[in-house]
């Protein structure tokens, strides 16, 4: 819905909308030049920096709250986390809410702003 709103896509769900948008095939794989010559994933990116701990974890942590799997999510995390600087931002099949809150690394989960359950968000 948001690419709608934003780039006025025709896209009618996020499958045709992964797929076949022209606003995401813009977006390239962030690479850097490594000390022997070839190439290696940019550890630097928003995608570590940004989109792992202000996006992919507060869904898991929604999800989490609510009871709703997220083996996908969390496989991404778990990766994430594994070549982007060994971040754990999962401990125990939960959102480890000690090592996010406690100003190691900065989320953007609802518990960093107070709000400690989904339906503080919805209120």
């Amino acid at each position: 819905a948001l690419e709608r709103v934003t780039h006025n896509s025709k896209h009618v769900n996020i499958k045709d909308s992964m797929k076949n948008s022209e606003q995401l095939a813009l977006i390239k794989t962030p690479t850097v030049k490594l000390d022997d010559g070839t190439y290696g994933l940019n550890t630097e990116c928003r995608f570590f920096t940004d989109d792992i701990p202000y996006g992919v974890l507060i869904a898991r942590w929604v999800g989490q709250e609510l009871g709703v799997e997220t083996p996908f999510i969390d496989e991404i995390i778990e990766w994430a986390g594994s070549i982007g600087g060994g971040e754990r931002f999962l401990k125990n099949d939960k959102v480890d809410l000690e090592y996010c809150l406690s100003g190691c690394h900065t989320t953007g989960i609802p518990p960093s702003y107070g709000i400690n359950n989904v339906q503080d968000i919805l209120d």
